[in-house]
């Protein structure tokens, strides 16, 4: 129990401590205090520090001191260690006093000196005198010195003969150790005036009694204005009573002045308590203590500002103790004074006032407030609140600025340094994210940037800084052209605001950022000119993002082709081997070979997945990608997450060139020599080429409408971006507005999906119409029944069967073949739709329309895929066009308008 009221006690003692406000006037709040410090201190168990634990922490040091070439340190660390284990007075709380010193370090292979533990050896203790240097200093050379004395039996040691002076000689031999310095104490009294003592004991006012008991002590205006000046000091005054535990200052009504009117008086030094009031809260607040160092920077500004104001005050007194000229006392005139060489002060008062109970939530609340205080002075032309206020928050603002140099300097943050803005997230992170993941900005409520309110326009740059210097130590380059002999910029009051006597015509915050953009800029250009240059020059940023456009958004046309149509060519083969990366990965090192380095074409490989597509759909390629092995710099800029959007271009181009690929291979020559019926030959005619016309539309859509500009325009803003942030934002862009144009973004996937199906038609058309087997056969129709003309002796023979068959056939066929399409394309809307029911279908053993289901079969395969293409195209450019008017993109109306141009003037059947 006893205990139990100790920790109650001292727990009542801090609260009070802290929230300094009475408990019996604010109940609630104080009991809710004391419930959350018991809380948090019943959860506590502090146990003993474990000695093993402290010998293994200084084991580490020692070898940590070691690695990074501080043997030194390490050695003399090692030394005194093993004193302290092997001391004979070790005390059982020596792991406690070893843990609180390695508790207590900070970076000692930064901050500790071995040539300063010299300073802590005792001096040495002087060498023992002896007899040699005695005779050295004083040699034996008075001769008397070895006569002999004359002990005879008749001297007496009470008698006192002086024989030489007897004699008249002068004495030699006394010293003025001999000598008798003794006074008359008499001699040492200085008389007292009498007249003196009255004056003064007259004007010890405080010592008068009233007559009687409402009667009152009149004093004189001097006094007054003594006991003001003593209270505006911090003093305890007769005529003011300081109430210390509330914090007010109150006139005493005993004393008048007797030749003033009680009202007036009473008024003006009610004025003084006031203004005392007001400076006395401000010395209370300035006795108090703080754990941080910004705080307690602006605690150390505020006494400064309370001396300055005491020597002031002093002056004050001097003028009316020891006036040089005649002076005219006045308390209206004190008053005067004082309102001018206070007011600054007093502003200051109420600002603390403000502000203290939100320096434990926000420790730079104080920057903040005195920056938007010296605006507002400004604005009313105060001059010397103005002044004031700027040097303080000028010289409070230089202990927020050394982390922040620090950081920009060697990329370093404090440790728990919770008052800082920047703060590392992952110190485990991937080099390649580095840039992005390990540090992030400390963000609050409403993810507000948790650093004052003027430094935020400079956050972004103070943060991209320090991650400069961080990645080229990563890069084993740091220090490399960083050295400088240009003196830093100062941030004081004379670089701010000038020196000039005048107010500043400009605003204090376009002062203030100007002034502090060149401080930061002092630090921000080297590291990031370095770092810029490494990564165009030794990184080959520029030609990595030049081989990008070739491999992924076929920037070299020819070489782009061959590999897709080595690609073509596999898959035409069949078998389910044809996606095998390793062998595509050959192919395609093999072709990029011719214009990639060998180096750089080792560098590309190929992956394939398995997905349950099937058929001949135009889908099945995106099972085919492909990776670029990025040196981890760059990859700080190229970001993991842009390269599937780079595969979705990819394969998007790589669809483009499959259907135009099957559909050329359809020469007129074929379909001459296969159709005999005019009208079905026109159909395909008519047919290939809008398919064709739709693919070169839509590829050089994509490579010189959206690609080609997007790609020159990130190209130049990539040569003049300062920083990897602003790389890294030209190149999200770029793939962010070439997704929304190419039609890959989320909000566009109904109208991708109706392009695809277009390009599906195609394979269709190229696949079913004119499969490879039927390449030498002939149709031919008439309005009357369907024959088959005797085969060359070249061609395939072809049978018609009866018609009831070939009716049944066809329409089986139809149902077969056509049917999913159909409703593929019906729901090419719903973005849901599955493209697998397709694929599916198209790979079923019986989808192929053979030369023996006769002329109608084909017939209806041309008129679906053309009824199809009719059906999807207005979809697509109605699409584009309202979602180019609601974007404001002209790219999309552009494309709308080509491909929307056959149905103006186009052939139609």
């Amino acid at each position: 129990m006893a205990q139990n009221s100790k920790v109650a006690a001292l727990t009542d003692e801090l609260i009070q401590s802290i929230v300094a406000f009475n408990p019996e006037t604010n109940r609630q709040a104080y009991r809710r205090a004391r419930d959350v410090a018991k809380q948090g201190l019943r959860a506590h168990q502090y146990a003993r520090v474990s000695q093993f634990d402290v010998q293994a922490s200084f084991r580490g040091l020692d070898e940590k001191f070691r690695v990074l070439n501080h043997d030194d340190l390490a050695d003399a660390l090692s030394k005194r260690v093993k004193e302290i284990n092997g001391s004979e007075r070790r005390s059982k709380w020596m792991p406690e006093f070893l843990h609180l010193l390695l508790q207590l370090s900070d970076q000692p292979t930064e901050n500790s000196k071995v040539e300063a533990l010299e300073l802590l050896k005792p001096p040495a203790p002087p060498a023992p005198l002896t007899w040699k240097e005695i005779l050295d200093e004083d040699p034996y050379s008075d001769e008397e010195i070895w006569k002999d004395v004359d002990f005879r039996h008749d001297s007496s040691e009470d008698e006192f003969v002086d024989v030489k002076a007897k004699k008249g000689q002068k004495d030699t031999s006394q010293t003025s150790l001999d000598e008798d310095h003794t006074y008359d104490p008499v001699a040492c009294v200085v008389p007292v005036d009498g007249g003196m003592v009255q004056e003064l004991e007259k004007a010890q006012f405080w010592r008068k009694e009233p007559e009687h008991n409402n009667a009152k002590v009149e004093i004189t205006e001097l006094q007054a204005v003594r006991e003001t000046l003593f209270m505006l000091a911090g003093l305890q005054t007769s005529l003011y009573h300081t109430d210390v535990r509330n914090r007010t200052i109150r006139v005493n009504q005993k004393y008048v002045l007797g030749h003033a009117m009680q009202k007036t008086t009473d008024h003006l030094l009610v004025q003084f308590a006031d203004m005392g009031r007001e400076l006395f809260r401000l010395r209370q607040w300035a006795k108090k203590s703080s754990s941080l160092p910004l705080i307690q920077t602006f605690e150390f500004a505020v006494k400064k500002r309370l001396t300055e104001y005491n020597r002031s005050l002093a002056l004050l007194q001097h003028k009316y103790l020891v006036p040089q000229v005649p002076v005219a006392v006045s308390l209206l005139d004190l008053h005067n004074e004082l309102r001018k060489c206070s007011g600054p002060l007093l502003r200051l008062a109420q600002l603390v006032v403000d502000i203290e109970p939100q320096l434990l939530v926000n420790p730079f609340v104080h920057l903040e407030t005195i920056f938007d205080e010296i605006s507002l002075t400004q604005m009313t032309l105060e001059k010397e609140a103005f002044d004031f206020l700027s040097h303080l928050f000028l010289e409070c603002l230089q202990t927020y600025l050394k982390p922040i140099r620090r950081w920009m300097e060697s990329g370093e943050l404090g440790l728990n340094d919770e008052t800082f803005f920047i703060f590392e997230n992952d110190s485990s992170t991937e080099a390649s994210s580095l840039w992005h993941d390990r540090f992030v900005l400390r963000r609050g409520q409403e993810n507000k940037l948790r650093s004052p309110t003027f430094l935020q326009p400079a956050a972004q740059k103070i943060f991209n800084t320090g991650k400069s210097v961080v990645f080229l130590k990563e890069l084993d380059i740091y220090g490399e052209g960083l050295s400088t002999s240009e003196v830093e910029p100062r941030l004081d009051h004379e670089t701010v605001c000038g020196n000039d006597s005048e107010m500043p015509l400009s605003p204090f915050p376009e002062l203030f950022q100007a002034a502090f953009q060149t401080w930061i800029g002092s630090k921000y250009s080297l590291a990031s000119a370095n770092l810029r240059e490494y990564l165009f020059v030794k990184c080959g940023l520029m030609k990595t993002l030049d081989e990008f456009k070739i491999l992924y958004l076929c920037a070299n046309g020819s070489v782009f082709q061959d590999f897709a149509e080595a690609i073509f060519e596999r898959m035409d083969a069949g078998g389910h081997g044809w996606n095998d990366r390793f062998l595509l990965t050959e192919l395609a090192r093999g072709i990029f070979s011719t214009v990639f380095t060998r180096a750089h074409a080792e560098k590309v490989v190929v992956r394939s997945t398995r997905s349950k597509r099937q058929g001949r759909s135009v889908t099945r390629l995106a099972d085919v990608s492909l990776d670029y092995a990025l040196p981890w710099p760059v990859q700080n800029i190229i970001q993991r997450s842009s390269i599937p959007l780079y595969q979705q271009l990819f394969t998007f181009l790589l669809q483009i060139h499959r259907t135009k690929y099957l559909v050329q291979r359809i020469s007129l020559q074929k379909v001459h020599a296969l159709i005999k019926n005019t009208r079905l030959r026109q159909l395909s005619y008519k047919l290939r080429q809008r398919l064709i016309w739709f693919a070169d539309t839509l590829r050089s859509y994509l490579t010189e409408t959206v690609i080609d500009r997007a790609s020159e325009e990130m190209m130049t803003q990539m040569r003049k971006a300062e920083d990897i942030d602003d790389m890294a934002d030209c190149h999200a862009r770029f793939v962010a507005r070439v997704q929304e144009q190419a039609m890959l973004s989320e909000s566009l996937r109904p109208i991708h999906k109706s392009v695809v199906s277009i390009l599906d038609l195609g394979v269709l058309f190229a696949e079913r119409c004119f499969p490879t087997s039927t390449s030498t056969s002939t149709f031919e129709t008439s309005s009357k029944a369907s024959t088959v003309r005797k085969p060359a002796p070249s061609s395939t023979t072809l049978t018609t069967a009866t018609p009831a068959k070939s009716k049944a056939k066809s329409k089986s066929s139809r149902r077969k073949s056509f049917i999913p399409t159909i409703a593929l394309a019906e729901n090419l809307n719903d973005s849901s739709a599955s493209d697998s029911e397709f694929d599916a279908e198209a790979d079923d053993k019986h989808d192929t329309v053979a030369v023996g289901e006769g002329v109608r079969g084909f017939e209806d395969s041309l008129r679906t895929v053309d009824r199809e293409f009719e059906r999807l195209l207005p979809f697509v450019t109605a699409g584009l066009r309202s979602v180019g008017r609601v974007g404001a993109e002209p790219a999309w109306e552009g494309l709308a308008e080509r491909l929307g141009w056959e149905g103006k003037g186009g052939v139609r059947s």
